[in-house]
């Protein structure tokens, strides 16, 4: 079985849809701040919480935060598993020697995306309407998709991921369990040297076969320019700002 992601984007049905969408990735920011800062960072190294400890702290907390239990509890507690998927990222990275610092509270722009693990959405890939497709969060809307890619048929959603990109505009990626139908190796003894070509990445050129064949790198000097260009006008806007 192969796991792969998926991504499209998205538009929400209505206004509505988006606000909604918004408010409760804030909502999972929020449980994810408080999991992290007063659960999480307080105890000692040799003795962090587990993500079951603090997943099992959730029902509490929205009996003091009734707000939050307007999101939909998958997407908290994927929130609050957030941290223990950041806290082993880090940890790959200490012991590869990199100087790392600790995990941070997380600001508005920094969390931009909500969850659904299992379940509280439908993925409708069969709208009558080429390059179409649906999705519906639970407590959250629908949402279209631009269909560019069609998702496995014998596969199984696992996970679906709303975004809203610092742009504004949104994005579902959805992954999805499959047994891809890769094609079976040849058997060494059963390939013919004339029928193969040999491919080499080179220095001056790209690629090198063995035909005697070369291609040139893209010149993505514009392009790059670019880019680069927009990135940094991106970096001086505030988010909600009029600039």
């Amino acid at each position: 079985m192969v796991e792969e992601t998926f991504k499209y984007t998205a538009t929400p049905a209505d206004d509505e849809t988006a606000m909604t969408a918004w408010s409760d990735i804030q909502t999972c920011r929020e449980v994810y701040n408080h999991a992290l800062t007063q659960e999480y960072r307080p105890r000692p190294d040799c003795d962090k919480p587990s993500y079951r400890d603090m997943q099992n702290k959730i029902t509490g907390w929205k009996d003091t935060w009734p707000e939050w239990g307007t999101a939909y509890s998958k997407c908290l507690q994927m929130a609050v598993r957030r941290i223990k998927q950041s806290e082993h990222v880090l940890d790959s990275l200490k012991t590869r020697g990199y100087n790392v610092g600790r995990l941070k509270w997380k600001a508005p722009r920094e969390y931009r995306s909500i969850v659904y693990n299992q379940s509280g959405f439908d993925v409708d890939h069969n709208t009558d309407r080429a390059g179409h497709a649906l999705v519906n969060f639970s407590k959250i809307g629908a949402f279209h998709l631009t269909y560019h890619r069609p998702l496995p048929e014998d596969g199984d959603i696992t996970q679906v991921i709303l975004k809203k990109e610092k742009t504004g505009n949104w994005a579902v990626s959805i992954v999805v369990d499959y047994d891809p139908d890769y094609p079976d190796r040849p058997a060494v003894e059963d390939i013919d040297p004339e029928e193969t070509v040999g491919i080499d990445l080179g220095i001056t050129n790209f690629i090198h076969d063995s035909n005697n064949r070369s291609f040139k790198s893209l010149d993505e000097t514009r392009d790059r320019d670019r880019i680069d260009r927009r990135h940094r006008e991106l970096s001086r806007k505030e988010h909600g700002s009029n600039n």
